[in-house]
């Protein structure tokens, strides 16, 4: 039953109506009554919040512990933990597992990003060896390696027309007077007579690191001032606007160009010109007037003028063919602004059919050789140049480019260049070690080490050709057989010397016949007096008729300037070796009017 049960009994506390539980405890009455919603809406006892506001507010911490804990904020360590843990950091192995496990060697990460020779190391040390057996890596850190296919760029001017029909180049200058076609498979150009006129065509393609350039180069003569490049060099700017200052001072506007005055001295080609008459060429830095702007000095340039050109071949590989002489070709290389000095080399000759070029570059060395364009059942390619300094720096990007330019004087004729093919092969170069030997190319074979000369006893006897060689127990005596002549001289008379014979040319075209059987010309040298350009016909007959027979050679005689032509070996004639000399070209017409001593000079033969 009810009862009233006053509060804080002796205060004046307050009287509330309770039950009696059992054992003396007792508990609040309380009244509920519930609306028309089923909510309940009437209060307690006296200070006693409603019933349904005490039900809709979240539970406090004190109504739900024992032992209030405040709440405030994340819970920590402590209130989740009967005995905390420290958190401070990442959690260790320790703090997650009831048996720890090491997380050192191999469970930790790989290192990120380029592989170094640290990483590489890292990489080594995390492979574990294999169970029950010795690790079979090599303490020594390594990582496979797989080479990549070859590359191989080639453009042979296959299509035909009255232009530069390929996309693997871009011409850059096709100037007055200068022709070009492509027609059976080869590019044709012709650099004309007029002073400074070029013609510069640039490969759309570039190239870097180690790599083997090759092109075929045919000449229909080599005239003074006609001078044709091959060139593996890098491009420094294209169609930048030039001012001439003065006949040998030229500025050239290159935005943010990087030059400094550290610079100074070092040359670029100037090509590619339009506007005034400038002439093409490689010229010196002489001042870096701002950070736009470079000052080159030059020759032959007129005193003003304005127009565009490109610079290239900062660096560069180059073939260069100019003067005379059918044989030669310069060579050079050249480093940031700075080149070796060209040397000539001996080739096989530039008339038809040509002759092969070949460059070898291994990032160490450059390999200058060539080949004549015939058929041969063995590789023919002979070393001709080399070079070991002032080499393009790897990463430079080059390009191939085709070069023809004139002087500042007039050629005397026109010269065709044939084009048959150019072509550059990317190489891996990957340096190989033999037995603790380094090969270095051509420039440094493997040694080679033969074994002290062994006795021979015995008689041997043998027969070869006409000579008998026979008890052979000693040196072999000389004798007019060649296996008994170990003199190092030209045969064929007893002092293994050549026989000069002057020539003249007449007052009418006439053969002069200098040997009427087999033999071999060594060399030549003429000089033209005339004004106008002679031709020396050479003939392997004994007596031409000028108006028809076909010449063996023909060279071309430019006014007042001597040639001379040494052919190392001499050049092998079965028949007869005659001269003929005429003012027109033709190899089956050696009928040209001239005049007496038109050309004189000497022959030498045997």
């Amino acid at each position: 039953m009810a009862d009233n049960t006053q509060l804080n009994i002796g205060t004046g506390g307050d009287i509330i109506s309770t039950d009696e539980l059992g054992g003396g405890v007792k508990v609040q009455r309380v009244k509920v009554q519930f609306g028309t919603d089923g909510v309940a809406t009437d209060v307690n006892a006296t200070d006693r919040l409603p019933v349904a506001n005490q039900h809709s507010q979240p539970l406090t911490d004190t109504q739900l512990r024992a032992t209030p804990v405040p709440v405030s904020g994340p819970l920590t360590d402590g209130q989740l933990r009967a005995t905390p843990v420290p958190v401070s950091g990442p959690l260790t192995d320790s703090q997650l597992r009831a048996t720890p496990v090491s997380v050192s060697q191999s469970s930790q990460p790989l290192p990120t990003g380029a592989a170094t020779e640290t990483t590489v190391s890292a990489i080594n040390t995390k492979t574990p060896a294999l169970v029950g057996e010795e690790n079979p890596l090599s303490t020594t850190p390594s990582i496979p390696v797989v080479e990549r296919p070859i590359d191989i760029w080639t453009c042979s001017f296959a299509a035909t027309g009255s232009s530069l029909i390929t996309a693997d180049f871009t011409q850059r200058r096709l100037g007055t007077g200068v022709t070009v076609s492509q027609a059976t498979g080869n590019l044709l150009i012709g650099a004309g007579t007029s002073t400074n006129a070029e013609f510069l065509a640039r490969s759309t393609h570039a190239f870097n690191g180690a790599l083997i350039a090759r092109h075929q180069t045919i000449l229909s003569a080599r005239i003074v001032n006609n001078n044709f490049a091959v060139l593996l060099a890098d491009s420094i700017g294209e169609g930048l606007a030039y001012n001439i200052l003065s006949a040998t001072s030229v500025d050239v506007t290159l935005a943010a160009h990087g030059f400094t005055a550290e610079n100074v001295g070092q040359f670029i080609n100037l090509g590619a010109i339009t506007g005034a008459a400038g002439v093409p060429g490689r010229y010196a830095i002489a001042s870096i007037p701002n950070a736009n702007t470079i000052r080159f000095t030059v020759a032959g340039w007129p005193g003003s003028g304005t127009g565009t050109l490109d610079l290239f071949g900062w660096n560069y590989y180059r073939w260069l063919y100019s003067g005379t002489t059918a044989t030669n070709v310069s060579i050079d290389s050249q480093r940031r602004g700075w080149n070796n000095g060209d040397s000539t080399a001996t080739i096989n000759t530039t008339a038809t059919p040509g002759h092969l070029a070949q460059l070898s570059i291994d990032g160490r060395n450059a390999y200058f050789s060539d080949a004549l364009i015939a058929s041969s059942t063995a590789p023919n390619v002979t070393l001709r140049g080399h070079r070991v300094t002032n080499l393009p720096d790897q990463d430079r990007t080059l390009y191939l480019y085709l070069w023809s330019f004139n002087g500042t004087v007039a050629p005397v004729s026109n010269t065709t260049w044939t084009v048959g093919f150019v072509s550059v092969e990317d190489v891996i170069n990957n340096t190989t070690y033999l037995a603790g030997v380094r090969p270095q190319g051509a420039s440094s074979p493997l040694p080679v080490v033969f074994p002290a000369a062994q006795p021979v006893s015995g008689t041997v006897t043998a027969n070869i050709g006409t000579g008998n060689l026979a008890g052979i127990t000693g040196a072999l005596p000389a004798g007019a057989n060649a296996i008994g002549d170990v003199g190092v001289q030209y045969r064929a008379n007893a002092t293994g010397a050549g026989t000069v014979t002057n020539l003249n040319c007449p007052a009418t075209p006439a053969a002069q016949n200098v040997k009427s059987g087999a033999g071999r010309l060594l060399g030549f040298y003429l000089v033209n007096t005339n004004a106008s350009l002679r031709w020396l016909k050479v003939f392997n007959i004994v007596a031409p008729t000028l108006a028809s027979s076909t010449a063996t050679m023909r060279v071309p005689l430019p006014t007042n300037q001597p040639v001379f032509v040494n052919f190392e070996g001499g050049m092998g004639f079965s028949t007869g070796i005659t001269f003929a000399i005429s003012s027109t070209g033709s190899l089956t017409d050696a009928t040209g009017a001239v005049t007496l001593d038109d050309v004189t000079g000497f022959a030498v033969w045997i």
